[in-house]
């Protein structure tokens, strides 16, 4: 069997490597050709046929084996399910030609995304295992086609970097053939197997310097491919594999499409908001992909692609550890998502999190709109207080199948509702200027809702003296639940302009005339500490490519401290290291009354490394 299994991935990957050596020549003649432009990487005209060679290889190794009997019959392999593929995937290679040939409208494109995924159900119906099976195929119709769409513009989005889709997409089909042996799918392994060795075959040529591209037509077949083969691969697990599989096939481009969904939202709200005219829609492209973000920082295309597939590949392990060894690695698994969705936002989500701080700044600054806040607000705190009363409720009676008497239980959420309510209106807790909250403000919403759950376990337990305990759990667990969740939104616009200003500053970008560049802030003090907050409520294009290095102070118990999310890098003398390591362009002083000697050091500096100087200051001026 593994013999057969490899020798049907190498024949795939012999004929796509002949396959896309004729397609460098046959492309121009089909005017298939990627012309160099403002967002391409590219400086000379290429190929772009890589896609219908991998199509070709796919289908003649898939056919001839079938047709020899080599490959027998056998659940997913078959002429049934390859002739619903070939029909399916001939539509968006048909559309993908015309755009890559001559352009095609964002509609028709989606359009196309449609009727692939319709043609192939037609033909060969697809069970999601989602629902029953007595229910209808419209069911199972409308996920698959949901499905195919998003994979299919979620490769179709990433593809913008040699070696980046179809190196993805090489990590997806090889990751999702191991998985499929693993459930004994010999079949969907075979397929996926094919596949991988034809992206191989196109892969010697696309690396970079690329010779060819995929075009809109190959990302689109991989897309469509995976979508259609990766449910039998993994096979039906219920609701951890419905959550996990999009991560294991797709977890890069599907967190490329999220973010440029996002992206492209908040800027055209930024943009109406600020009563500006609307530029681009959802389905524009732009330059802020992941792959462009990493090249903005001056790493190679190379280096871009090892990065992002390395990714993928840590997506892929810990999604299917929970799939091959059962509910005791969802923790796991959760642990190491949650890991990389925190370093991959402070790290590459900067311009999301900006437009959306500047979104939530800006709606509760317009005139009229403070009083609607303050509704929403507490329309927002009333939903909190039930859902955490209810959630209390549900963990302490085992999901409600604990005997205790629901009337009982559903007074407690009432009163914990009411008292909790009273409570924040009491305080004046929705007229606080939270865009400028302190401490003192987060502590005193928390002393608030605590005298409420304090009140609603007196008054139930005076009620109902043998709860006693269970109100205590129940208390403790809907304080616990309503702190976060009616905190949450009063420090969100301040954790979202940390995390801003954290990316913002922390990866070197190319810089451009005219902007500032890389500098350091001279005093790690009470000055220091202000020009962090002013950064961090100030619009992100008001001092123009500038990014702060970090700190340096003279005071050598600080070095190697951070200040805010900056590192105190050392004293003076580690500025002509900077210049040679980073680039730095500038010095800010942030000392209220520098003394001479120090400003004597600086200026020489200055004049040494040829560096800016700028000066921070805060204070009073008499008119």
């Amino acid at each position: 069997m593994y013999i057969k299994l490899t020798l049907a991935a190498l024949l795939s990957l012999v004929i796509s490597l002949g396959l896309n050596r004729v397609m460098l020549t046959l492309a121009p003649r089909l005017g298939l050709m990627d012309e160099p432009g403002e967002r391409r990487i590219h400086a000379k005209v290429i190929p772009r046929a890589g896609g219908i060679a991998i199509w070709l290889s796919f289908l003649i190794v898939i056919g001839s084996g079938l047709a020899s009997g080599w490959l027998q019959q056998d659940g997913h392999v078959s002429w049934l399910w390859l002739g619903a593929f070939a029909a399916g995937s001939a539509v968006l290679m048909v559309a993908g030609f015309i755009d890559d040939r001559s352009g095609l409208s964002p509609w028709l494109k989606l359009g196309s995304h449609i009727l692939a995924p319709t043609v192939c159900f037609l033909l060969h119906p697809i069970q999601t295992g989602l629902f029953p099976a007595d229910w209808s195929y419209c069911f199972d119709y409308a996920v698959f086609v949901v499905w195919v769409v998003v994979l299919v513009n979620a490769f179709n989005l990433i593809d913008g970097l040699d070696g980046l889709c179809g190196g993805l997409a090489a990590v997806s089909s090889f990751a999702l053939a191991a998985m499929a042996l693993t459930n004994g799918r010999t079949d969907a392994a075979v397929l996926l197997l094919v596949m991988g060795g034809a992206i191989l075959g196109f892969l010697k040529y696309n690396f970079n310097p690329a010779r060819i591209f995929l075009g809109d037509a190959g990302s689109m077949l991989i897309g469509f491919f995976l979508a259609t083969a990766a449910t039998d691969a993994v096979g039906r697990k219920a609701v951890v594999g419905v959550i996990l599989l999009p991560i294991a096939v797709a977890g890069v481009p599907l967190l490329d499409v999220l973010l440029a969904i996002w992206r492209r939202s908040a800027r055209r709200l930024l943009l109406q908001l600020r009563g500006e005219k609307l530029e681009g829609g959802i389905f524009d492209a732009d330059d802020n992909h992941l792959h462009h973000r990493l090249l903005g920082s001056g790493v190679s295309q190379r280096k871009v692609a090892g990065v992002l597939q390395g990714i993928a590949i840590v997506l892929a392990v810990l999604a299917f550890l929970p799939m091959l060894f059962g509910d005791r690695m969802l923790g796991f698994s959760l642990l190491g998502f949650l890991i990389v969705a925190l370093v991959g936002v402070r790290n590459l989500a900067r311009v999301e999190i900006e437009h959306t701080g500047s979104i939530i700044h800006m709606a509760i600054k317009l005139p009229g709109h403070r009083r609607r806040v303050a509704a929403a607000l507490f329309l927002y705190d009333l939903l909190v207080l039930t859902g955490a009363g209810a959630a209390a409720v549900i963990l302490e009676t085992n999901r409600l199948t604990r005997g205790t008497s629901m009337d009982d239980l559903l007074r407690f959420v009432i009163l914990f509702v009411i008292l909790g309510s009273v409570a924040l209106l009491v305080s004046r807790v929705h007229q606080r200027l939270w865009v400028r909250a302190t401490m003192r403000d987060l502590l005193s919403l928390q002393f608030c809702l605590l005298m409420a759950a304090m009140a609603t376990f007196t008054f139930f337990t005076l009620i109902y003296v043998s709860l006693e305990w269970s109100a205590l759990r129940l208390t403790v667990m809907s304080y616990v639940f309503a702190c976060i969740g009616v905190s949450l939104p009063r420090v969100a616009l301040d954790l979202l302009r940390d995390f801003g200003m954290d990316a913002r500053h922390r990866h070197s970008r190319l810089v451009a005339a005219g902007d500032l560049g890389p500098v350091v802030v001279v005093g790690a003090g009470d000055l220091g500490a202000l020009l962090l907050q002013h950064l961090k409520s100030s619009p992100h294009d008001l001092y123009p490519g500038m990014r702060i290095l970090g700190f340096v102070d003279e005071m050598q118990m600080l070095h190697g401290r951070r200040l805010g999310s900056l590192r105190i890098l050392g004293g003076l003398s580690i500025v002509p290291h900077l210049v040679k390591t980073e680039g730095l362009k500038g010095i800010i002083l942030a000392i209220q009354n520098p003394k001479k000697e120090m400003l004597d050091q600086i200026e020489a500096l200055a004049d040494q490394c040829e560096l800016k100087i700028y000066r921070w200051r805060v204070g009073f001026v008499e008119e």
